[in-house]
């Protein structure tokens, strides 16, 4: 009886531990947001999950871009209208810079995050 009772508690331990696991896990967002056609701004207080935003560039635009992840782990991409990648990457190394458009067209803004804190700001030249 005391086996039976000791393996129903180990389940119980498992399964609490597998509900605590799942909820830190789940998609959320705290901080602030802002997309605008011109400008992006994500100041992530916690992240899980991902975020997509669009701006529609004309070639040669240029966007400028900041980011650093803090705590976690970001990463951004940005494709082109062909769904080839003008971008990617973590914030890790690199947290300032510039990305020039190839084409004409709508361009995708992916951010992923796990458990992430950090900031990502990205606005087209000629935008404060």
């Amino acid at each position: 009886m005391r086996k039976w009772a000791a393996l129903a508690g180990l389940c119980l331990l498992l399964l609490a531990a597998t509900g605590v696991q799942f909820l830190r896990n789940q998609e959320g967002f705290t901080g602030s947001r802002v997309k605008n056609p011109d400008f992006y701004l994500l100041d992530i207080e916690k992240m899980n999950g991902t975020d997509l935003h669009t701006l529609e560039l004309q070639k040669g635009d240029t966007l400028h871009i900041r980011f650093q992840t803090e705590q976690g782990s970001l990463y951004l991409e940005i494709k082109a209208p062909d769904g080839t990648s003008v971008y990617r990457g973590n914030g890790q190394d690199v947290t300032d810079f510039t990305v020039n458009a190839p084409e004409n067209g709508v361009y995708t803004i992916l951010v992923e995050a796990h458990r992430a804190r950090g900031s990502i700001q990205i606005y087209v030249e000629g935008t404060p």
